[in-house]
């Protein structure tokens, strides 16, 4: 697996043509902390890099940075086998755990016809999307995957 660095990260905002503001409004984070991260000056931690990743969109960045730049999650790691299929399924689980700990409330809340709750109803939303992304990665490796079992029969 290819090195992930800092250009890593400013391609993945870029690829999705998120202006560096933006990105860091998301992450609670300032513009120049995100600048600083994606030129090198600082090393963002784990945990800013897998809310940079669900910002972007990119499920694996997360995964490619750690294997990149932490000893000891590359112990752990084993590359003999292709770990994106288990960690897009993983992340569907969390992402689905995310809004299933919302339903109930949101549920209740609708009885009425609307959602009177705007915090709430802001926060089903944006796990309602989080969940979205994750699932359709894992079923785009799902498909991937039966494709290439099929092809060799």
């Amino acid at each position: 697996m290819p090195e992930c660095t800092n250009i890593d990260l400013e391609n993945a905002r870029s690829r999705r043509k998120m202006p560096r503001w933006k990105l860091a409004t998301l992450l609670g984070v300032s513009e120049s902390t995100v600048a600083r991260w994606e030129n090198g000056e600082v090393q963002p931690e784990p945990d800013d890099v897998d809310r940079f990743a669900n910002a972007v969109g990119d499920v694996m960045l997360w995964h490619r940075w750690m294997l990149s730049n932490y000893e000891s999650y590359r112990k752990r790691y084993f590359d003999t086998v292709d770990q994106s299929l288990p960690v897009s399924i993983a992340r569907s689980r969390y992402e689905m755990e995310d809004v299933m700990r919302l339903h109930d409330r949101v549920e209740r809340d609708a009885l009425d016809g609307t959602i009177d709750d705007l915090h709430l109803k802001h926060a089903y939303t944006k796990e309602i999307k989080e969940a979205i992304v994750a699932l359709s990665d894992t079923l785009q490796r799902l498909e991937s995957t039966v494709d290439n079992n099929t092809e060799g029969r």
